[in-house]
């Protein structure tokens, strides 16, 4: 059963996201923490034959993800804001579409970068505030509304700009759908 949260994503899916997907997810390896599952989606993508341990993981897991993950795949249900894992657990952090709602953005990226090994890497897909100037009044006029009609989403934030200033050096990144998603690759700052 497809659920709404699934049928509003077919046509962002189509614009960008899963070609997003399908770029990042299969790079990683190793041990790998996924935080912010949602309904499994990047699921398929993961080439299980270069990740040794997958922990897959959201603030609530959805009925969904229990029922199409592998058995050999850990599920946890957690907040990025407070993992419970140790310094350095993880060669690879995935996340996508995660961090718009994330109330303390500095304390979640403080938080991966502390389980986050020292060469490891972070890959992402978020959405953000778009640089276009008519887009940028839309964005911010819409906020207050949509912060409650998407259970805190927002749509003014600038991920790449957090990153940076929470230690991180972005690898590569690239803007698509009028800069409104960013997808990438960052890793410690050395």
């Amino acid at each position: 059963m497809i659920s709404f949260y699934d049928l509003f994503m077919i046509p962002l899916e189509r614009r960008g996201i899963r070609k997003a997907r399908i770029e990042l997810i299969p790079h990683a390896k190793g041990s790998v923490l996924e935080i912010g599952s949602g309904t499994g989606v990047n699921l398929k993508h993961y080439n299980l034959d270069v990740v040794t341990s997958l922990t897959i993981s959201d603030k609530k897991l959805s009925k969904k993800i229990k029922k199409l993950t592998p058995k050999t795949v850990t599920l946890a249900e957690l907040s990025v804001t407070e993992l419970p894992y140790g310094d350095n657990s993880f060669d690879y952090i995935v996340h996508t579409l995660v961090f718009c709602s994330v109330d303390d953005v500095d304390k979640g990226l403080s938080e991966i970068k502390r389980v986050l090994k020292p060469n490891g890497r972070l890959l992402f897909i978020e959405h953000i505030h778009p640089e276009g100037r008519k887009l940028k009044k839309l964005f911010t006029f819409l906020n207050p509304a949509w912060r409650v009609f998407a259970s805190g989403c927002s749509l003014i934030k600038n991920y790449e700009r957090s990153l940076q200033s929470n230690g991180f050096d972005i690898i590569k990144s690239n803007k698509f759908m009028n800069t409104v998603f960013v997808y990438g690759e960052a890793k410690k700052a050395q």
